[in-house]
């Protein structure tokens, strides 16, 4: 067909400067300018699509950022969350030790604080042998005003407590002089309801210092003072003394030769105080028990001693050891035979001899002879007595 004419230039040609022509001002065929053109629209065509996948790839690139960022971020979130629950369950531990602690009264002194009135510490020689014993001892003390001058309380202060309670005892600190003023002056009496208003379910002492060696020494100055205007009247101290304890109840009096004296004793109520809450209460036969002494030579007697069942079975009046060794062995907690006691389905009779063919061993392990009836019948009515304060004797033939 047809073509375009072509023009050109020789390579050995120069322009009007004297330079060769580049290569892109060659002149084309008309055929292949078309051709051309529609390549240049091709590109314009296909350069969305282009620009939509480099925009798609940034963003997944900052998807993926964002993905690596938050999964950071979680386990992030779960070792603080591990550690939180560590340290959660670490103070658990502690506090749940804390409590069997608290319970088992083995730190009951250093939970205990003594409330000392500014009074007992600045009057007299008292304080610093006070305060002394106290650091010695680690027990925790307070100096502060108490609503009554001249007195101590004491305080259990453990974690779980918001506001401790007192506990139920108040002492007086009183110097000789100032004891002897308040009962020459009519006072003292006066002075125990005082404590008896403020406190009345505590039990209050009074302790003296030096009361005898002063009443001792005014004396003698009475005897070598020939001067009567100025005699000193002794006052009735045995009366008062003794009034306390038959008019008076909870109400206890306590005299000291010297500050060493006043401070153990202080420090001793601190102690006993702290201990006294956790011991196990009283009862007739735990009480009779810690006189029950145990034959030499007896079979486990080490550990018997320790077994408070078997002790309280050998406080029972002409209960033998070896009695109360078989009945320990067939029953070997009190639980154990009052269950039995219990039973409606038995008779008296029946409950009355139920340890009586228990067999007994001697020293060598045989059995010798039987508990009997006799024995088994002081058991029962011992342990079965409706009331508590009766008298053995009384409640065996009952």
């Amino acid at each position: 067909g047809a073509s375009c004419p072509i023009s050109l230039d020789s390579d050995d040609e120069l322009d009007d400067f004297g330079t060769i022509e580049p290569l892109a001002k060659l002149i084309l065929p008309c055929g292949n300018s078309s051709l051309q053109d529609e390549d240049d629209g091709n590109m314009e065509e296909n350069a969305p699509p282009i620009k939509e996948r480099k925009g798609r790839k940034r963003l997944n690139k900052e998807e993926k950022d964002k993905m690596i960022e938050e999964k950071k971020r979680q386990r992030e979130e779960k070792r603080l969350q591990k550690e939180a629950n560590k340290i959660q369950q670490a103070e658990k531990k502690k506090s749940a030790k804390e409590k069997a602690e608290w319970g088992s009264g083995k730190r009951a002194l250093e939970f205990i604080v003594a409330k000392i009135d500014s009074k007992v510490i600045e009057t007299g020689s008292i304080g610093g042998a006070l305060l002394t014993m106290f650091s010695e001892k680690n027990l925790n003390f307070q100096m502060e005003s108490n609503p009554i001058r001249g007195s101590i309380l004491w305080k259990m202060v453990s974690q779980s407590d918001q506001e401790p309670s007192l506990e139920p005892y108040i002492l007086f600190v009183l110097q000789a002089e100032e004891f002897c003023d308040l009962i020459s002056s009519g006072k003292f009496f006066n002075h125990v309801l005082e404590a008896r208003s403020h406190y009345p379910t505590f039990t209050i002492c009074y302790v003296t210092h030096k009361l005898t060696k002063y009443i001792y020494d005014r004396e003698q100055s009475q005897y070598n003072n020939s001067d009567s205007s100025n005699r000193w009247k002794r006052p009735p101290v045995e009366q008062v003394l003794s009034k306390l304890v038959t008019h008076y109840d909870r109400v206890h009096s306590k005299d000291c030769t010297n500050e060493v004296q006043v401070a153990e004793h202080v420090v001793g109520l601190t102690t006993s105080l702290a201990k006294c809450k956790f011991r196990k209460p009283l009862s007739w036969l735990s009480v009779n028990a810690n006189g029950v002494t145990i034959p030499k030579g007896f079979v486990d007697k080490g550990q018997l001693k320790k077994n408070a069942w078997f002790m309280s079975l050998l406080a029972i009046p002409k209960v033998q050891p070896r009695f109360a060794l078989a009945i320990w062995k067939k029953y070997s907690t009190m639980r154990s035979l009052l269950k039995v006691y219990m039973d409606p389905n038995k008779s008296n009779r029946e409950k009355e001899l139920l340890l009586q063919d228990l067999k007994c061993e001697d020293c060598l392990g045989e059995e010798s002879r039987k508990v009997g009836p006799v024995c088994s019948r002081r058991v029962y009515r011992m342990l079965m007595a409706e009331n508590g304060e009766m008298e053995a004797e009384e409640a065996v033939k009952s």
